[in-house]
């Protein structure tokens, strides 16, 4: 199912493969990079944000959305598709600018990704609240590198991880993320050494 947008309203569900064909060469173009754009795109971001402090998602409209923000319509539809984009952008953002931080060929992905999780806590937590995890798996399997150009068993592999890591993630989320990453990081090192016993 995809959303069209409409109006002033809640978007529609509706079931068209083209809309995702539409949607990725929309979203594509978003990420054009001018600072007109980019001043666009973190005053809707921050709007949505704190819409969603007061009001659940589904409740939210675009109107809503672009008044809080302060920029006109046609601009958000130049860097959006939907609201769950917007969303997405912004986990995006904050993720690859995490990613620029890290040496991936020494670091533990798996816990610099729980600390990342743990400092962006207020997002996840709005992000749960409005059951939108979705978008934080969708984020983690990017992340790990799953996408359709790969070969099979490789994707088969890296998608087996990511779900494994997103499962682990979502029900720390799930439970408050009571557990610091370091703690978690410890009993997965400690269930690691279990199982090789």
């Amino acid at each position: 199912m995809y959303h069209i947008k409409t109006a002033c309203v809640k978007q529609t569900k509706v079931d068209f493969p083209q809309v995702e064909q539409t949607r990725s060469i929309c979203y594509g173009m978003s990420k054009r990079v001018n600072q007109a754009n980019i001043i666009v795109r973190e005053s809707v971001e921050t709007a949505l944000i704190e819409l969603m402090k007061i009001k659940p998602f589904e409740e939210i409209t675009i109107c809503e959305i672009v008044k809080k923000a302060g920029v006109g319509r046609t601009s958000y539809y130049r860097n959006y598709f939907y609201k769950e984009d917007v969303l997405f952008s912004k986990m995006d953002d904050i993720a690859e600018e995490w990613s620029k931080q890290v040496d991936f060929a020494k670091s533990d992905i798996c816990d610099k990704m729980l600390n990342l999780f743990e400092r962006e806590r207020p997002i996840l937590e709005l992000l749960y609240k409005n059951n939108l995890e979705f978008l934080m798996y969708k984020l983690v399997r990017k992340y790990f590198g799953v996408n359709e150009n790969i070969e099979n068993i490789p994707a088969y592999l890296l998608s087996f991880w990511s779900g494994a890591f997103f499962g682990w993630c979502d029900e720390w989320a799930k439970r408050g993320m009571q557990e610091t990453p370091e703690e978690l990081k410890q009993l997965l090192e400690k269930l690691n050494t279990q199982n090789k016993q």
